[in-house]
């Protein structure tokens, strides 16, 4: 499945809310408060949990009473800014479980994903998959070559989130995705400096954005609540 332009921009809900708590009874809380909120798409950080295949039956659980709500599932590896310390295998056999338990899409870092070409297609048979690239130390000078290795993966979005160091880098991310109006992109500048790209990401292309929950914090730096 080949998913471009306009089409791409329909996969998902405008707003993806980052749930990242180390408690599953606090995870399921805080969806819940969401979606009473009027949030649909909600993300579920797998990694942040100290036993990560429990988050798989609060998906099962949650989605049982909300069915109409998008579920993305990650579980960023630790070498890659996440919190898990598995094998990228154990990560795999993670993210398979989410998307069986009824996850819509799931994200599977760069890093990773470069180490696991011939078991994402089966990972993606199911569900929606997204391929992402974190930049915690700031936007690099050439974003297009980066978007160029992410695009090498068949993936139904890429996700390209760098650290704004100063206002040109939130131009150059959101030039990225008007640039490429072909490939489904998610982009989004960490960071004070890198606000605007979490409000305008969408308006230049990008498939949606990120917010943090109302009564909690965030999953990364700069990220705000969605009202």
């Amino acid at each position: 499945v080949c998913w471009l332009g306009m089409a791409s921009r329909s996969l998902f809900p405008q707003i993806c809310i980052a749930l990242g708590f180390d408690d599953v009874e606090a995870l399921l809380s805080h969806a819940r408060l969401e979606y009473e909120a009027g949030e649909r798409f909600l993300e579920f950080r797998l990694d942040y949990l100290p036993i990560p295949e429990r988050g798989i039956a609060a998906i099962r659980k949650f989605l049982a009473n909300h069915s109409d709500c998008t579920l993305l599932a990650t579980c960023r590896r630790r070498q890659n800014h996440g919190k898990f310390h598995g094998s990228i295998d154990e990560q795999l056999r993670i993210l398979e479980a989410a998307r069986d338990a009824g996850a819509r899409a799931v994200d599977v870092e760069i890093e990773s994903a470069e180490n696991c070409t011939e078991h994402l297609a089966k990972l993606r048979s199911g569900c929606l998959l997204l391929i992402s690239y974190h930049n915690y130390g700031g936007t690099p000078p050439r974003l297009d070559s980066v978007l160029r290795r992410m695009a090498k993966i068949p993936a139904d979005g890429y996700k390209v989130v760098t650290t704004a160091r100063k206002p040109s880098d939130s131009h150059r991310v959101l030039a990225l995705a008007r640039g490429n109006p072909k490939t489904p992109t998610i982009v989004l500048a960490m960071g004070e400096i890198g606000f605007a790209t979490r409000v305008l990401s969408p308006a230049f292309g990008g498939m949606y954005t990120y917010a943090a929950p109302n009564s909690a914090e965030g999953t990364a730096s700069g990220q705000v609540c969605a009202r």
